[in-house]
């Protein structure tokens, strides 16, 4: 790519990131280990898995509940309860589950759905389910896979499903039985006017009798951003999905985990899915604190979500400022881009994606358009450094 830039000057925006209590002094749960990981988060722009833990999720962790999330099947462990509570009052769903990662999240959900063979997944062709995890679908749900190209080289649309669904009664091909779409998908909003479309046009698709209509999943790793930029309303969003994946740990900034939402009766099929791939945690051991129970990264990512969330739109903001000074073109080789950020202190993959999230400073965007200003007039002027780096596929 080729970097073009415009006058523009940056809102004040600094990181939430803990350093500091209430009282303006630095509080009793920030390390000197954690004080480097937060320095090294705000200039990282490899992903929005980058955040750290701030005082308040170390300060919940310290205070969570230790109970057994497997053995307290009648009340369950305090701490994950109230996690998945909230989920479901921000989401509207009926219910939540909490799981280990958004691969397991999105693959207990396929699994509950598609119950027995043969059968299809509709989904984008970029979807983190088709191309980032390991295959798991065809391998832990026996499903053929439809992915798709989105006719307007963003996201899916209705005619896109439209054309691309599997009906029932030819025996040469697998029906599908799932749709499962991504928000956000490559940097870019799946817009809820396109969700809604395509799932009225879904849940009405003609299917045998006695088999369940054709379930709608959504990948929501990164949905609260989506539904932030886009400035629509959450629960209307969720609506238009029968199965929810949220990643914790994306730009919600929590240690780890991701809470799958559904009906009562979905979630009550998922925790045998669950249990049987190997997600009945205890006791999880970390760097920090040790053991750990899952109470404890439930309650660091409670913590997170109530940290995180309203500082969404300010993220955006600073990510669209920064955007406004950069107009990306061919021509740059990716070491060159690697190369320029490193000398500024700024941690990127090779390939040109640079994500924003709420430990990202003031200091490091600027030094980012900087060092990106330098790069597109050293392309001009033919000094650039040869393409000689692997590109990372990145989550």
């Amino acid at each position: 790519m080729t970097i073009t830039t415009t006058s523009s000057t940056y809102p004040a925006v600094q990181p939430s990131n803990g350093k500091v209590n209430e009282s303006g002094k630095p509080g009793e749960y920030i390390t000197p280990n954690l004080t480097a990981a937060l320095r090294k988060a705000e200039n990282d722009f490899r992903s929005d898995v980058v955040t750290v833990p701030t005082e308040e999720m170390m300060q919940a962790i310290m205070n969570a509940t230790f109970g057994d999330d497997i053995y307290d099947v009648d009340v369950g462990e305090p701490s994950v309860v109230a996690l998945e509570q909230r989920l479901v009052e921000l989401t509207g769903m009926e219910a939540g589950l909490w799981v280990m990662s958004g691969t397991m999240g999105n693959q207990i959900c396929l699994r509950t759905h598609l119950t027995q063979p043969p059968h299809t997944v509709l989904l984008d062709h970029r979807a983190h389910i088709y191309r980032a995890e390991s295959g798991a679908l065809p391998a832990l749900s026996q499903a053929s896979i439809t992915p798709v190209h989105p006719a307007n080289g963003v996201h899916l649309t209705l005619e896109d499903v439209k054309e691309n669904m599997t009906p029932d009664g030819n025996w040469h091909y697998p029906p599908t039985r799932v749709v499962a779409l991504e928000n956000t998908l490559s940097g870019s909003i799946l817009p809820l006017k396109d969700a809604k479309e395509i799932s009225d046009f879904v849940r009405g698709y003609p299917v045998p009798k006695g088999l369940k209509p054709i379930a709608m999943h959504c990948d929501a790793a990164r949905l609260f951003d989506g539904v932030a930029g886009e400035g629509v309303d959450l629960k209307e969003y969720c609506a238009c999905f029968d199965s929810i994946s949220v990643c914790l740990a994306k730009g919600l900034g929590a240690p780890m985990g991701s809470i799958i939402l559904g009906t009562r009766p979905f979630i009550e099929r998922a925790k045998y899915f669950k249990k049987m791939f190997g997600g009945g945690t205890r006791q999880v051991i970390n760097t920090l604190v040790k053991p750990q129970k899952p109470g404890m990264m439930a309650a660091g990512a409670l913590a997170a979500l109530n940290n995180s969330i309203p500082q969404l739109p300010r993220v955006h903001a600073l990510t669209k400022t920064a955007a406004t000074q950069l107009e990306a073109t061919a021509g740059i080789p990716d070491a060159a881009l690697v190369k320029y950020c490193k000398d500024a202190g700024i941690v990127v993959f090779p390939g040109g994606r640079l994500v924003f999230h709420y430990q990202t400073s003031q200091d490091a965007a600027n030094r980012l358009v900087k060092a990106l200003t330098m790069l597109m007039q050293d392309t001009k002027a033919g000094k650039l450094v040869e393409d000689s780096i692997k590109k990372v596929e990145c989550s």
